[in-house]
């Protein structure tokens, strides 16, 4: 039960969608619209009022009411920011969902300004850094201050919702509700010891006349009425320049109690009258709502996985996702990690979705898949600590709770919250990884122009509690790639574009300033930036992933050692690394391995010692799924890979892994090496640039058949254990890209042929 807002008439006219001349409205859908995402959905919203927008949350939670109505709570600042009745959302369409925010799909009942919806310490309206509003465009600088009031998360119990808050030392429970037109809030409220009572914004009507008469207060405004009652002891209602507050006077431990709140046309005013002055029946204690419902999803749904044929050192096996289930959800794997026991994952699709799968054994005959949690903000980061699932959305960090053990979530916990946001598409929460601490890591992208909120291309660390966030470094456009190596190296990875002349892998130095000059967040404008560990062409990945460390002795030869994921070209490589005059520089050399989708996230299963790579296809990848999950798989065949390379003064050392053919080993016929250098500008990533004339353009990055300037080989040598070739050149300069190109035949009379690394 509970509560209702309104706006007046013209108001209600102007939010009629502008239909084609022919009358009949465009509508595009997507897989997204055919999910049941359940009863929520957090979000963004976006209100288009004729030809003007407005935007009532940035981390919203949308929830859905009986009587086919809907809401919208603001996380941030803890207020009912709009409510409407005829639908619910439509999720946005642009690049399968991923550009763009959610429409409201019906008729606004009510809706309030961008402002704290309880007063503060001080029993202030205004918040210390209130979100900046220009036009269409909104910036939140985060939420508001702990001491004032923090978000706690939310309780779900079948399709009721339970929100969850602090505001002062106070507790709040709250759940909205919706019938015969009427929108009600139910509380309960555990006080702290306080001589001060609570005021909460209950709804507002700019320019109305206000009046207040015992439990009930309207508005009204060109005839129509918007009317709000308090139905239970301890609270009262005044006005306060256009807004209805609430006065929560009681200084029992607890208050119990709804407010109700109706809009329409002053003679039909009658009926809410008559429903304010009705006894309020016996309401379930929201406290009850807050130990686990009953399951949503019981039921599991089978897929059998297929193991990789390709014969070699490494073999691509897939763990099936479930495309095809009961509720339709359109799985696109953003993000994961194992339990303990190895043998069970949980899975994050950026649609909104978590995933449990089991069986994952040898044959992955039988895999068993839960749906575990719905409706998240964009989930691109999984990671799970003492078996306890973390998500990051782009609202927040969710630690999730089943407290009856039914396989379900029962409390979306807020973990943290504290990450800055606006309404622009492109600042994704991307990754999520821990250091040997049990600190929090994540990046987030910008906005593609200059920033206009604190975290916009930032490396984030969240404290283990969960109680701070602090900037490890900056300037990043796009980090869809991160990681924490066994001795807490950081490596970001960014996408080409503006300030970022190809997709680059950085070993991250506290404080460092990553290139991409609108999210420097410094005073001054940086002429320079630090350097990469490496540079990748655009042809080789042209959009990058994650990161992962290989931790395991059971993965071939390869322990320690650095691999770099490609969403954009599904590809998998190994990096080599070496620190040069205390400068790290490294090397990239590809796996031979093929991957159904774009690759971004890598774990290692601690039972069975391989790597397990899931991504998703969205824009600018060469994927053909929409989501895969794959592990890659250690045969015990032989590897015939690179293994290091080392730059001397006077020429380039490569490993291999095994014993390579001593004739073949040394013919200059089978080495080519040329090189180039970009230029760091803002135009959309870079030519290729000569390295003698550094103004002369040599190449196109998009050109089928690059080439770079050559570089003359002067002899070729090969070590006593025949695993490392030394190629002598003369005058060896540095550049910001080079590319070695080989053939190489092994002792035991394997060959490759063509293959390349990049430094």
């Amino acid at each position: 039960m509970l509560w209702m807002f309104a706006q007046s008439p013209n108001l209600a006219e102007q939010e009629k969608p502008k239909k084609p001349k022919n009358n009949k409205p465009i509508i595009k859908r997507t897989k997204w619209d055919e999910m049941d995402i359940g009863p929520f959905q957090a979000y963004g919203l976006e209100v288009r009022m004729g030809d003007s927008v407005w935007r009532p949350a940035l981390k919203g939670l949308n929830i859905k009411l009986d009587g086919n109505a809907s809401v919208c709570f603001d996380t941030e600042r803890l207020r009912m920011a709009v409510g409407w009745t005829g639908g619910f959302i439509k999720l946005p369409t642009a690049r399968d969902g991923l550009e763009g925010v959610p429409n409201v799909v019906g008729k606004i009942a009510f809706r309030t300004s961008m402002i704290p919806g309880w007063t503060g310490p001080k029993d202030e309206w205004t918040e210390p850094n209130p979100p900046t509003i220009k036009g269409t465009n909104v910036y939140s600088m985060g939420p508001l201050p702990r001491e004032w009031a923090k978000w706690r998360g939310h309780y779900t119990h079948g399709n009721r919702v339970v929100l969850s808050y602090s505001v002062g030392a106070s507790s709040v429970l709250e759940s909205p509700a919706h019938a015969n037109g009427i929108f009600t809030r139910q509380f309960e409220i555990t006080r702290a010891p306080s001589k001060s009572p609570m005021k909460m914004l209950v709804c507002e009507v700019e320019g109305a006349v206000g009046v207040v008469n015992g439990n009930l207060a309207t508005l009204e405004k060109d005839g129509i009425v918007t009317a709000a009652a308090v139905i239970g002891a301890g609270v009262g209602l005044r006005i306060e320049r256009g807004r209805i507050i609430a006065d929560i006077k009681s200084l029992l431990p607890s208050n119990e109690f709804l407010i109700a709140q109706w809009n329409g046309p002053k003679e039909k005013l009658g009926a809410f009258e008559k429903f304010a002055k009705a006894k309020m029946d016996k309401l379930q204690p929201l406290s009850e709502l807050t130990k686990g419902g009953p399951a949503k999803w019981p039921k599991p749904v089978t897929t059998r996985g297929k193991l990789g044929l390709t014969p070699g050192a490494y073999v691509v096996d897939t763990i099936t996702i479930p495309e095809n289930n009961p509720w339709n959800s359109w799985i696109r794997c953003s993000g994961f990690d194992f339990f303990k026991d190895g043998r069970s994952a949980a899975i994050s699709s950026v649609t909104g979705d978590i995933w449990i799968v089991s069986g994952i054994d040898e044959s992955l005959k039988e895999l068993k898949w839960r749906r575990y949690a719905t409706g998240l903000f964009q989930p691109l980061g999984l990671k799970i600590v003492d078996d306890q699932i973390y998500v990051l959305g782009r609202d927040q960090i969710t630690r999730f709770h089943d407290f009856n053990n039914d396989g379900e979530a029962d409390f979306y916990e807020n973990f943290n919250n504290d990450i800055s946001i606006s309404n622009h598409y492109h600042e994704f929460c991307m990754n999520l990884s821990t250091d040997a601490e049990g600190n929090f890591y994540f990046t987030k992208g910008g906005n593609l122009g200059p920033a206009t909120i604190p975290h916009h291309g930032c490396l984030v660390r969240v404290s283990k509690d969960g109680s701070q966030m602090e900037i490890i470094a900056t300037g990043h456009r796009a980090p869809n790639g991160m990681s924490v190596g066994p001795k807490g190296q950081i490596t970001t990875a960014d996408n080409e574009g503006n300030w970022v002349p190809s997709s680059r892998v950085n070993l991250v130095q506290r404080g460092g300033f990553y290139g991409h000059i609108h999210t420097a967040h410094r005073p001054k404008v940086p002429a320079d930036y630090d350097k990469p560990l490496l540079w990748i062409p655009h042809q080789l990945d042209n959009s990058s992933g994650g990161q992962v460390w290989v931790n395991s002795d059971r993965w071939g030869p390869f322990k320690g050692d650095l691999l770099h994921l490609s969403y954009g070209k599904c590809s998998l490589f190994k990096i080599m690394k070496e620190e040069v005059d205390g400068r790290w520089q490294g090397a990239a050399i590809r796996f031979p391995l093929q991957f159904e989708t774009g690759i971004m996230r890598g774990r290692f299963n601690p039972a069975d010692g391989q790597l397990y790579l899931a991504g998703l296809r969205v824009w600018q990848s060469s994927g053909a799924r929409f989501g895969a999950f794959h592990r890659v798989r250690y045969t015990g065949k032989p590897v015939y890979m690179p293994a290091q390379l080392e730059v001397k003064q006077n020429g380039i050392a490569i490993t291999f892994t095994n014993p390579v053919d001593a004739v073949f080993a040394v013919d200059d016929q089978n080495y080519s090496i040329d090189q180039w250098n970009y230029q760091w500008t803002k135009e959309y990533g870079s030519k290729m640039y000569s390295v003698k004339d550094p103004t002369k353009a040599i190449g196109d990055k998009d050109q089928a058949a690059f080439r770079g300037e050559p570089v003359e080989i002067e002899s070729i040598k090969l070590s006593n254990n025949k695993k490392t070739i030394f190629l002598e050149i003369t005058d060896l300069k540095p550049v910001m890209q080079s590319r070695i190109t080989f053939n190489m035949k092994f002792a035991d009379g394997t060959e490759l042929s063509k293959q390349v690394i990049v430094h």
